[in-house]
């Protein structure tokens, strides 16, 4: 109790320790599986400086251990959850656990401003919390945004009323403001036309991405001041890869993948060994369909599992068709040879950037343990630019290749690539 006092002010203790004692709570029921029931107090959910926020429960079947205090033992957790809808992402700003009925951890941050808002892991607790607070925020706006008019507004009404709100989730303003932005290149041709092939040309130029690699002044720790367009690798709060220590059991479902065509083609690349695929083999995740692009290695792995390295991951990457990415990783071990690298090593190009065909079927399930369970988490792209938003789902399972395989993969790429593990900064890891 006394930490719990430390941190906020004494006219606000019955609130924050008594959630529902000193004012009734309404909580409903958001989830409950095998291991906890999360509920949300739908009387708590206001909005304050432009944020969403909720008081939330989650109820555990089994005992739980703190994080930062593995002694501490809680089966009850209280948590305010702030929710920046427009963004999707989310910061607790006070937790409390208790054991049983007595308290027995509190931690809180005095102001929202500090608090580290991120992403969270689709399909976790506060991914269903956010859906749902979220969801009331959208109707609530789009009941306040939709006055009936006595007639049709013309497109200069519609601009000046999208202008009017400063919403900041107004999504109906969209459509309106690009007419105009689509408007002025047909105003400027006259003036601009005849300069205009030259300076493009010196615009593409410009634009050709900027060199990296994987050491020297190119290396991981550069990338960020490469490019504006790499300055994710650096300002990034959800980069990839990491280490996957302590994860929450979220009973997560298991994974669907369809894995019945073959490799397209093999491309060495200046950083990798790429395996190219047609369309047709695709993982399911959040009831979307992502398809598998290309299959990317790594020596030694990027991932690591309490601390563990391992000399090979392939990276699985999948897209949608909005441009959302997924990406399946194994890690391998030393041991048997596999039949699908020893396939791929027979027929690797001799000049980079030239893909070759593949004569020999390899299958991108010949690179697949049979034991599927894996950890999920929001991550980004591992390489410049560092994008973030990335759906990773990381196989517990290693399989195995030769020593002679690992060996040679990595004389191909003529060095390590692996970028160095990066920050959690607060992300959850389920499995």
């Amino acid at each position: 109790m006394q930490k719990a006092l430390s941190y906020f002010t004494l006219s606000l203790v019955c609130f924050f320790i008594s959630i529902g004692t000193c004012s009734a709570a309404n909580w409903a029921k958001l989830n409950e599986n095998s291991t906890s029931k999360l509920m949300i107090d739908k009387q708590s959910i206001l909005e304050k400086d432009k944020l969403k926020r909720a008081w939330v429960k989650i109820e555990y079947k089994t005992i739980q251990k703190n994080l930062e205090s593995p002694d501490t033992q809680y089966n009850l957790s209280k948590l305010l959850w702030y929710f920046d809808c427009p963004s999707q992402k989310s910061a607790a700003t006070q937790v409390f656990q208790y054991l049983n009925t007595e308290l027995v951890h509190s931690a809180a941050i005095d102001n929202v401003k500090d608090a580290q808002f991120i992403e969270p892991v689709p399909e976790s607790d506060f991914d269903r919390v956010m859906q749902y607070v979220c969801a009331s925020h959208k109707s609530a706006d789009t009941k306040a945004a939709t006055p009936t008019p006595s007639k049709a507004p013309t497109s200069a009404e519609t601009k000046t009323e999208a202008n009017a709100s400063a919403k900041p989730a107004d999504a109906e303003s969209k459509p309106v403001d690009s007419k105009p932005a689509e408007a002025k290149p047909s105003e400027t041709k006259p003036a601009d036309k005849s300069p205009a092939k030259p300076s493009n040309k010196k615009v593409e130029e410009s634009k050709k991405p900027a060199a990296w690699s994987y050491d020297g002044k190119e290396g991981p720790s550069h990338w960020g001041k490469l490019s504006s367009e790499y300055s994710m690798c650096d300002a990034g709060k959800s980069q990839s890869p990491i280490d996957i220590e302590e994860s929450l059991d979220a009973n997560l479902k298991p994974l669907k993948l369809l894995q019945k065509f073959p490799v397209k083609e093999v491309l060495k690349t200046n950083h990798s060994i790429q395996l190219n695929f047609k369309d047709g083999n695709i993982v399911a995740i959040d009831n979307m369909t992502f398809k598998l692009k290309q299959i990317n290695f790594h020596t030694p792995s990027e991932h690591s599992i309490k601390g563990k390295s391992f000399p090979l991951e392939a990276q699985f990457l999948h897209t949608d068709t909005k441009g959302s990415t997924a990406i399946v990783a194994v890690l391998f071990r030393e041991g048997k040879p596999n039949p699908a690298l020893e396939k791929i090593l027979k027929q690797l190009p001799t000049e980079s950037e030239k893909p070759a065909t593949l004569k020999s079927r390899v299958l991108a399930s010949e690179m697949m343990p049979s034991n599927q369970d894996y950890y999920r988490f929001s991550g980004s792209l591992t390489t410049p630019p560092c994008t973030e938003g990335i759906r990773w789902i990381l196989i517990k399972t290693p399989i195995t290749a030769s020593k002679a395989q690992i060996e040679a993969l990595a004389e191909v790429v003529t060095s390590q690539n692996n970028r160095p593990i990066q920050a959690l900064n607060g992300r959850l890891i389920v499995d």
